[in-house]
């Protein structure tokens, strides 16, 4: 009976286990989709000042007038 019982322990901790594995890989899901939005938000930042620096050096137009 001793056998059995561990044996039904351990299908219980597998399944238990199993779960956990389940829930874990929905949050690692969760988290790849905001680093993506992470990522794409910073190359536009980056874009951004890419952009500004490469004005603030350009020779501007004199005013009209």
């Amino acid at each position: 009976m001793a056998a059995l019982d561990q044996i039904i322990g351990g299908v219980k901790e597998v399944l238990k286990m199993s779960g956990e594995i389940k829930r874990l890989s929905d949050s690692v899901r969760e988290l790849s989709t905001e680093v993506r939005d992470i990522d794409r938000r910073v190359v536009r930042l980056e874009t951004m000042v890419e952009l500004a620096q490469a004005s603030r050096g350009a020779k501007r137009l004199p005013p009209k007038g």
